[in-house]
C-alpha cells in the first residue's frame, strides 16, 4: 500500500437548492473554506491546510448528504479508459470498497425522479467490477441503489453477514440492539446532530468514491465511513421497494429508520400525524407495527381494511391528549410551518400520560433560510426529555428535513420511562388504542376552523 495522499479539497453533496446554505456555513467570511466548484447538488471547497485521504475530520451539517476528501478529477470520451486511469492512479492507496454514484439531476420527486436510481452509475460500477475481477481483486464495488430497486433482493444482507454494510431491510431484527444503562438502544450521539460513529470491527470503512458529475467528468474522493449514511453510495440507502407504494412518504419513513437506527418492536403502537394518503403508514405496517393515522383527509382504501391500522379522521389538536397514552413512537409529516409542528408535538409528548420512546418528525422548510433554525429545533426537542436528538435532510426529503429523537428518560418531571424491554413489548400487545370518536376527539373532527394536515 502506498502512502495516503494528501489534498486541500473537500466535497459535499446535497439536495438541489441547499447549496447556498452550505456555502454560507462553510465559506469565508463565516467559515474557513473557499468555494472551488459549484454545481447543482455538488460543491467542492478548498481548505487552508492539507488533509490525508483517510482523514476522519469531515464537514458536518444537517443538509449534507455525503462528504469526503477530493483526490482528483478524471475526464475522457469513454468510460473504459477512465476506469483504467482511476485504478492506475488510486488503486493502491488502501481503499477497501468503491462507491459509484451520480449527483442528483433533479429534486426528489420531480417527474418521478428519486435519488440513487442511476443507470449510468450502475454501468460504470460494472466496468470497475469487471476490471478488478480480471486482476483477481475481490474488493466490492457498490453503485447507487438501482440494482435492487423494485425487487425483493437485498444485497446488503449478504454483506452484513460478512462484516460489511448493515442490512437496510425494514422491520424488526432478532439481533439485540446496543443499549445504555436504562435499556434504551444507542444509535445517535447525544451532543451532536449526527449519528454516532459506527464501530470499526471488521467493517469496510475506507471507501474510494467515483462521483459522476457529468458522464465524462468524474470526481475521485475518499472517506473513512463513520456514520450510517457513509456506507451508502452518495448517502442514499438502497431501500426495499414493494410493487405498489401508496406515496413517497413510504421511502422517507424507511430512510429515517435506516439512518437513525430505530427499530419497530413486534406489535408496537405507532401514531402518525398528517398521515394521508398513507405511504408512511404502509411502511410502518410492513415493519410490524400497529398503526394509527391522524388526518382529516381520506386514507388509501387498502389501509382501511388492514387489521393493524386505525384511522382517526380529524386533526391532532382535536384529539384528547390521554388518547395518546398507548403509543410508543410518534411520527409527523404535516404540511405546516415548523413551529406549528413542534407546538403540536410538544403538547402531545409532554402530556403526563404520554410515554413515547421515540419521535420521527418531518420539518418543512418553505424557505431554505429556515435551515438556520435547525439547532434551535434540536434543543427544543431535547428539552422534552430526549437524550438523543439528530437532524438530517434525507435523500428522499424535499424542502424539509427529518428530526429523530429517542432515549427519553423522564416524563412528568420524575417518572422514569425506561423499562425492561420485555415488559414494554408485553405491555404493547395487550393495550388497545381507542376507536370510538367520542373517546378520541374533543370537538367535531370535521370542524374546518383549524389548519389542515397533509
Amino acid at each position: 500500500m502506498t502512502e495516503s495522499p494528501r489534498n486541500q479539497f473537500y466535497y459535499v453533496a446535497c439536495q438541489h437548492g441547499a447549496e447556498k446554505v452550505l456555502k454560507n456555513a462553510f465559506c469565508e467570511p463565516t467559515g474557513t473554506f473557499r468555494l472551488a466548484y459549484s454545481g447543482r447538488g455538488l460543491l467542492t471547497f478548498k481548505l487552508p491546510y492539507s488533509v490525508p485521504a483517510w482523514s476522519r475530520v469531515l464537514p458536518e451539517h444537517p443538509l449534507i448528504r455525503s462528504r469526503g476528501v477530493v483526490l482528483g478529477r478524471v475526464t475522457g470520451e469513454s468510460s473504459g479508459p477512465m476506469v483504467e486511469s482511476v485504478l492506475k492512479d488510486f488503486g493502491s492507496i488502501g481503499w477497501q470498497a468503491i462507491h459509484v454514484w451520480q449527483r442528483d439531476v433533479a429534486q426528489p420527486g420531480w417527474n418521478g425522479f428519486e435519488p440513487g436510481q442511476s443507470i449510468l452509475a450502475a454501468t460504470i460500477a460494472s466496468l470497475f467490477r469487471d476490471r478488478l475481477k480480471q486482476t483477481g481483486d475481490a474488493r466490492p464495488v457498490l453503485p447507487h441503489g438501482l440494482e435492487s430497486h423494485g425487487s425483493v433482493k437485498e444485497p446488503e444482507i449478504e454483506l452484513a453477514a460478512n462484516g460489511g454494510l448493515q442490512s437496510l431491510e425494514p422491520g424488526y431484527s432478532d439481533s439485540p440492539a446496543q443499549v445504555d444503562e436504562s435499556g434504551i438502544p444507542i444509535a445517535m450521539d447525544a451532543t451532536t446532530t449526527r449519528s454516532e460513529p459506527i464501530p470499526q470491527n471488521a467493517r469496510v470503512d475506507r471507501i474510494l468514491e467515483i462521483i459522476i458529475d457529468e458522464p465524462h467528468r468524474w470526481w475521485i474522493a475518499s472517506k473513512v465511513a463513520q456514520q450510517s449514511y457513509d456506507y451508502w453510495p452518495g448517502g442514499v440507502p438502497d431501500l426495499y421497494q414493494p410493487l405498489e407504494v401508496i406515496s413517497r412518504a413510504y421511502f422517507k419513513i424507511a430512510e429515517a429508520f435506516a439512518w437513525s437506527g430505530l427499530q419497530i418492536r413486534p406489535g408496537e403502537r405507532v401514531v402518525e400525524i398528517g398521515a394521508s394518503p398513507g405511504g408512511a403508514c404502509q411502511w410502518l405496517l410492513d415493519a410490524g407495527a400497529r398503526v394509527t393515522g391522524i388526518d382529516p383527509a381520506e386514507m388509501e382504501p387498502s389501509l382501511l381494511t388492514h387489521p393493524h391500522f386505525n384511522h382517526w379522521r380529524g386533526r391532532s389538536k382535536q384529539v384528547k391528549r390521554r388518547a395518546f397514552r398507548e403509543f410508543r413512537i410518534l411520527a409527523c409529516d404535516a404540511n405546516v410551518a415548523p413551529n406549528y409542528t413542534l407546538d403540536t408535538v410538544e403538547a402531545i409528548v409532554t402530556y403526563p400520560t404520554s410515554r413515547f420512546r421515540a419521535l420521527v418528525l418531518t420539518i418543512k422548510m418553505p424557505e431554505w433560510e429556515l435551515a438556520q433554525s435547525i439547532p434551535e429545533h434540536i434543543e427544543r426537542v431535547r428539552s422534552w426529555g430526549f437524550s438523543h436528538v439528530a437532524a438530517r435532510q434525507l435523500a428522499h426529503n424535499r424542502r424539509e428535513y427529518c428530526l429523530v429523537a429517542k432515549g427519553r428518560i423522564r416524563v412528568a418531571n420524575s417518572e422514569i420511562l425506561a423499562k425492561d424491554e420485555h415488559t414494554i413489548s408485553s405491555e404493547i400487545l395487550i393495550e388497545n388504542a381507542p376507536t370510538d370518536p367520542a373517546d378520541v376527539f374533543l370537538t367535531d373532527p370535521f370542524d374546518s376552523s383549524d389548519q389542515t394536515e397533509q
